[in-house]
């Protein structure tokens, strides 16, 4: 079953796997080909079960060592966005905190012009509004506004933009 719809435009390798459907909406770059030794590593795309869902939109530039997992919530990123280096983000907890119970699972809309510092994390559940910006290994729990700069663990709003 073909899991990628779309041709991203791919300079650094790249992983994609799982059931579910990975779409690339036009002009996507994964990667960046003139990193030292890439970062040594790869970007990660899974899309773990058949209703899991990644879509990327046209515009978007994704720096090397990227991981982005959809347990079936499902996963949106807009357009002309810029992912730094090292970023995940996830749909899950992937497990349980309880006896093995089930993970809790929900969507992820990134805005359009949204650009994310190396090494950020994006969680479950979390909207970022457009044309926000969200500092470097900030850990993104919550709702984040359109127009904002948010940074920290949590990431919180520090300065809104003009």
């Amino acid at each position: 079953m073909k899991i990628v719809n779309g041709i991203p435009i791919i300079a650094q390798p790249a992983l994609f796997c799982g059931k579910g459907k990975i779409t690339f909406n036009g002009t996507v770059n994964v990667g960046y080909s003139r990193s030292p030794c890439f970062f040594s590593g790869y970007c990660y795309f899974e899309v773990r079960t058949l209703e899991a869902t990644i879509l990327i939109e046209d515009g978007t530039y994704i720096n090397n060592n990227f991981a982005v997992i959809s347990e079936g919530a499902g996963i949106e990123i807009g357009k002309q966005c810029l992912i730094g280096p090292g970023v995940s983000i996830f749909d899950s907890d992937f497990h349980g905190l309880v006896n093995r119970s089930e993970p809790q699972k929900s969507p992820i809309h990134i805005g359009d012009n949204v650009f994310i510092g190396a090494n950020a994390i994006i969680l479950k559940g979390v909207t970022i509004g457009n044309n926000s910006t969200i500092a470097a290994g900030a850990v993104v729990a919550k709702d984040i506004p359109a127009n904002v700069v948010a940074a920290g663990n949590p990431a919180k709003v520090i300065k809104e933009l003009a």
